[in-house]
């Protein structure tokens, strides 16, 4: 019985897998099949089922970056998240792609909360942007599944 249970607790979580962009892929990512995943306009978002963590993946040419922007920042005022904070800046490698990550540790309507835009270059006219927002608390709570859905991000080569 040990065994069995050893066995099937180190079997991989059903998990959904998408390249981005659909056409012409540069980056692939793994989500939790748990997670409520639905198609918004530049991608894809994805929540914790306990509505707590949210995670996008969105792409754009770089012409339409302003406006992959734009909808990020009308995206904060809807949710109440307040945006007026300067984000932490720094540049990382990215599970072999090389990104910049913006934090803004802010507020939303329940209280303190983190969110992280990573921008990733997708080839030389797509820009790859991955957001995950919840509070610390949140976070941890959902740890293993954040882990595995940020270190599932790999570019295509």
């Amino acid at each position: 019985m040990g065994a069995l249970l050893c066995a099937t607790l180190s079997l991989p979580a059903e998990a959904r897998n998408f390249a981005v962009p659909p056409k012409s892929p540069v980056v692939t990512v793994v989500v939790p099949d748990t997670w409520k995943v639905r198609e918004i306009d530049f991608g894809y978002s994805a929540q914790s089922p306990d509505d707590e963590v949210v995670f996008y993946v969105e792409y754009a040419s770089k012409k339409k970056l302003e406006a992959m922007l734009e909808t990020n920042r009308a995206w904060m005022r809807e949710n109440e998240i307040d945006d007026s904070v300067k984000p932490i800046e720094k540049e990382m490698d990215f599970n072999g792609t090389s990104g910049t990550v913006l934090r803004y540790d802010t507020k939303d309507a329940n209280g303190k909360t983190i969110v992280d835009f990573v921008l990733l270059s997708g080839g030389e006219n797509q820009v790859i942007m991955l957001t995950l927002w919840g509070s610390e608390e949140e976070r941890a709570s959902h740890k293993a599944e954040i882990s595995a859905i940020m270190n599932s991000v790999r570019p295509i080569k």
